[in-house]
């Protein structure tokens, strides 16, 4: 079975040209890479992604500290670091989001597309909606309720990419046990 790893980005806009914000990954056994893009286009953003997206960025400067790796820089910087932290897994790896059509395609065009990812992952990234939806719920269902219903709750806030993708690996992890 491949190891799974939880992805969320945020960017500049629902439209072809649109630019990362930040970017997580979040792994089963600790492990977080969260990146915050100083080169996205501002001129995208709109007041909803402003006060939404970009007041929800917390970094101040690189930090590294075992499995978490908090950069931020430039796109060309942080695929050199994520390239690095993906280097700690000795085992094929499979892309959870949760409705990834945007997420997947800016993750692979980090690297140049969907040709150039690392080795180790594998070519299709897997939908947390999907799963919600065989599971019996909703693909929409509010996922911070679905947690609180089964006791859970991250701290953080909606629309910052390291939070949403920690949500995304609880509700994986009530999802799959069920």
């Amino acid at each position: 079975m491949l190891k799974p790893l939880f992805l969320d980005t945020e960017f500049t806009g629902l439209h072809q040209n649109t630019t990362l914000i930040s970017l997580a990954i979040v792994g089963e056994s600790g492990e977080e890479f969260y990146a915050e893009f100083t080169d996205y286009a501002p001129s995208q953003v709109s007041p909803w992604i402003e006060e939404n997206v970009v007041q929800n960025l917390f970094l101040q400067k690189t930090e590294i500290n075992g499995k978490k790796v908090y950069i931020k820089d430039t796109k060309e910087n942080i695929v050199l670091y994520l390239q690095n932290w993906f280097s700690q897994f000795n085992t094929d790896l499979q892309i959870w989001a949760d409705v990834p059509h945007y997420d997947w395609v800016l993750f692979c065009e980090l690297f140049g597309g969907a040709l150039h990812i690392p080795k180790q992952i594998h070519y299709m990234c897997m939908d947390l909606a999907t799963v919600f939806q065989v599971k019996g719920y909703s693909p929409d269902y509010e996922r911070t309720q679905f947690l609180a219903e089964h006791q859970q709750k991250i701290e953080g806030t909606q629309h910052n990419a390291l939070y949403d993708t920690l949500v995304c690996k609880k509700c994986f992890e009530i999802l799959i046990e069920k």
